[in-house]
This record gives structure tokens, sequence and C-alpha cells, in this order.
């Protein structure tokens, strides 16, 4: 990474690639005081916010509104797509990052002299649970 952090956002950066999944801005707060960082919350918030406007950490909402992150590394591909269970909440990643609109999106944005530093694909529906609880049940 070229970019210079700072502290804060080195510390936040380095504990999202150790953990290697994505976490709220309270899981990550929990995990920096776990550590014996003395960070805030609000500064957490902050920071996050940064490192998601740099183009370094990607941020997804679930449906009820919380956000995870996770860092955008060489090897992720810039994009994460997920099923998302509108009865449950459930948010089940994609295993094949292997996005059929990812190379044709990031030409076509390109070609519009705009850089792109990631995108997201999500899909909402009823998950396998959800539907065998709804099955027989008439909408």
């Amino acid at each position: 990474m070229s970019i210079r952090l700072t502290k804060n956002q080195q510390q936040i950066w380095t504990l999202l690639q150790q953990l290697g999944k994505e976490m709220s801005a309270q899981q990550l707060h929990l995990e920096l005081r776990q550590n014996g960082s003395k960070i805030g919350l609000a500064t957490v918030y902050r920071t996050l916010k940064s490192l998601h406007l740099e183009g370094i950490i990607q941020e997804r909402v679930t449906l009820l509104g919380e956000s995870f992150y996770y860092p955008i590394t060489e090897a992720d591909h810039p994009h994460h797509h997920h099923l998302n269970c509108v009865h449950c909440g459930q948010s089940i990643p994609l295993k094949d990052k292997d996005c059929p609109i990812g190379r044709s999106l990031i030409q076509w944005c390109q070609s519009q002299n705009f850089k792109v530093y990631y995108h997201t694909l999500e899909f909402f529906g009823l998950c396998d649970t959800c539907q065998a609880q709804q099955e027989g049940i008439k909408i």
C-alpha cells in the first residue's frame, strides 16, 4: 500500500487484515480494547470512514442498516458479493470472486476517467432455511 496512514488508521487496517473477515465498528472497537488499545469508538468510526474514502477498505451495509468493513487487497479483486435473506437477515458471501460484470464495469469506468476502488453486487431474497419455513404458506 502506497498511502501513508496515521497511527490509528494503521492499527485498524492491520487488525482487519489479521482477522481476515468483515467486522462492524463495534466488533473492531472490542478487538482493539482486548488488544490493549485505548482508541475510542468515535475514533474507530472516523477512522473507518477515512479508510473507506481512501479506497483502502470496503463498507457493506446489511438489511438491518449495520455496516461491516474489510480491507481491499490485490488478492480479493476489488469487490465483494452477497446473497441476503430478507426474512432472517442472513448475508451469505458468494464464493466465486470472478464477478461477471467486473471487468466490463471497470473498463467502462476507466473510459469515463473514473477510478474504481471496488463495487458490490447484492442479491435479495429468501435463504434455504426461510424458504423451508414458508413452504406451504401462500404470500
